[in-house]
């Protein structure tokens, strides 16, 4: 899916691991949203990837926990998005490579990769509005399985 404003219910959970930056190997944290309930989806539970806009409550929620989740050009891509950088050498780990194949960190394929993840509500109190791609298919093995924080 094309990124869109989409406008989100809460909750709202920050999901992420420790994995090691492809390029210098040094330890990292990679993190990401998922959405119960998100406008327009007829009830699945959505992965938000490519996302450009957050209101400033949630970013400084993310930032405070993961402060290497910084806006960010990916030449890839072709725009700025919010994403995960390495502490050490400062490269992107870019979306498309935790998001759009099967096995990736936030495209579990069986519950043991999904419990690899951790989960934390985002404290909401009300609808908010997020530019961003969204994902299905996986938000209910992660929602069920993941550890919570």
């Amino acid at each position: 899916m094309d990124n869109e404003k989409v406008k989100i219910s809460p909750p709202l959970y920050l999901i992420g691991m420790k994995t090691s930056c492809w390029r210098c190997e040094s330890k990292m944290s990679v993190v990401t949203l998922l959405a119960p309930h998100v406008e327009d989806t007829e009830g699945e539970i959505c992965i938000l990837s490519n996302i450009e806009e957050l209101p400033h409550k949630v970013l400084s929620y993310i930032q405070k926990r993961v402060p290497t989740f910084k806006l960010r050009s990916s030449k890839m891509a072709g725009t700025k998005y919010y994403a995960n950088t390495c502490p050490k050498c400062r490269v992107i780990f870019g979306d498309f490579f935790l998001h759009e194949e099967p096995g990736a960190p936030f495209f579990p394929t069986d519950v043991k990769e999904a419990k690899s993840l951790y989960l934390t509500e985002i404290p909401l109190s009300r609808v908010i509005e997020v530019d961003a791609s969204l994902s299905m298919g996986v938000g209910e093995l992660i929602l069920a399985n993941a550890n919570r924080i």
